[in-house]
């Protein structure tokens, strides 16, 4: 007898089946290699550009998939800005002198992750822009 979860109904011989036997920090990389490699037969296309964070395995799988640097990467803003907020806390956490009030506070770093999204959203083509609104964003 059929069984129904969220809206969708799955008859009693319906299986979910692993189709991937290694470990989980490998299944990006290897998932992305499987989409990209296949997209010429199945779909008859390339896909040109890779959205992914900093340190995504799965571009370094794809980058050659259609040639030598044949894929392009993309970042996601929300992850680049993510990383200012960490490494400015790293940085802060093994200098000391930089702590306290007036200075590298939490707010502050906060403030600087913000101001930094927004210099680099709205200045995505215009490199120049970039580096003067991310500077400005610092003497702010």
């Amino acid at each position: 007898m059929p069984r129904s979860i969220e809206s969708e109904t799955f008859a009693a011989d319906d299986v979910c089946h692993s189709n991937f036997q290694s470990s989980a920090l490998k299944m990006e990389a290897v998932g992305a290699r499987r989409i990209f490699q296949r997209s010429i037969v199945k779909r008859g296309l390339k896909y040109a550009h890779y959205y992914g964070n900093g340190d995504s395995k799965g571009f370094i799988s794809v980058k050659d998939t259609y040639g030598k640097d044949s894929v392009t990467k993309y970042e996601c803003i929300g992850h680049v800005q993510k990383r200012v907020g960490a490494r400015l806390r790293k940085l802060k956490s093994k200098n000391k002198n930089l702590s306290g009030k007036g200075k590298l506070t939490d707010s502050f770093i906060d403030q600087l992750q913000k101001y930094y999204g927004i210099a680099v959203r709205s200045n995505v083509v215009n490199l120049s822009g970039l580096q003067q609104s991310v500077i400005a964003a610092l003497f702010h």
